[in-house]
């Protein structure tokens, strides 16, 4: 299986050819500073079977993870990962077919907006999911 998209403008396209790792939905501090928004809906795919066009911006938001965004439109489009390397996380709301992938946890839940009901019946972790 093979999942694409891009940003809003189109500047920034992107391919995974393969399966994700995981499709979290992360509510941490970071990630709703980061994508300006409540939550980060992402899928983490393996780096080797990743790859993506246009310009983008980068920047820390840890020391563990830096950010990309279009350089033109600036969505957040991606986030990666340094421990362990070699994977990318990627937006689902960027998806040509958003709803090819459904999260299958919630993490981080300690910190999510209290205004944000969870009734999707996937599990919730207050901080990282058990391995």
């Amino acid at each position: 299986m093979s999942y694409e998209g891009g940003c809003l403008c189109g500047q920034v396209r992107w391919r995974a050819a393969g399966e994700p790792i995981n499709v979290r939905i992360c509510h941490c501090s970071l990630c709703q500073r980061a994508t300006g928004g409540p939550f980060f809906a992402r899928a983490l795919f393996r780096a080797e079977d990743f790859s993506w066009i246009g310009e983008t911006t980068s920047w820390p938001t840890s020391e563990r993870i830096e950010r990309r965004s279009c350089a033109r439109c600036g969505v957040p489009m991606f986030s990666v990962p340094n421990d362990p390397p070699g994977r990318i996380g990627v937006s689902l709301a960027t998806l040509d077919h958003p709803d090819a992938l459904a999260p299958e946890c919630h993490i981080f839940v300690g910190t999510k907006r209290a205004w944000i009901a969870l009734d999707d019946g996937v599990p919730q972790y207050e901080e990282r999911p058990p391995v």
